[in-house]
């Protein structure tokens, strides 16, 4: 009973991390330190809840071990897109860099 109440938890644990990620990833002001800091305690959330489920494959059938999977799947798509738009950013702006500096040589 112990280990199923402290799975749980920890499965709990992990929605709310989930949440702090997306609210994180999702804001006006990305901050890479509290997102890195954020995704390595996941990480480790997550390989905590892994062994666990190796030793007590039955935890594997819990809904929430497949909304948590589920969820997991969302976060990375949502940093994958977040990646992308902001390398798309950044080529917009290293061009605009390299046309400010062709305009510079004019003056």
């Amino acid at each position: 009973m112990r280990l199923d109440s402290e799975f749980l938890g920890q499965l709990a644990d992990l929605c709310e991390l989930d949440q702090k990620v997306s609210e994180t990833l999702t804001s006006e002001e990305i901050n890479a330190e509290e997102i890195v800091q954020l995704v390595d305690i996941r990480e480790q959330l997550l390989q905590s809840l892994l062994d666990v489920i190796e030793t007590h494959p039955e935890f594997a059938q819990l809904q929430q071990w497949h909304d948590a999977v589920k969820r997991t799947q969302t976060v990375v798509e949502l940093m994958q897109n977040k990646t992308s738009e902001l390398g798309q950013a950044l080529q917009k702006y290293r061009h605009g860099k390299r046309s400010v500096q062709q305009y510079q040589k004019f003056l």
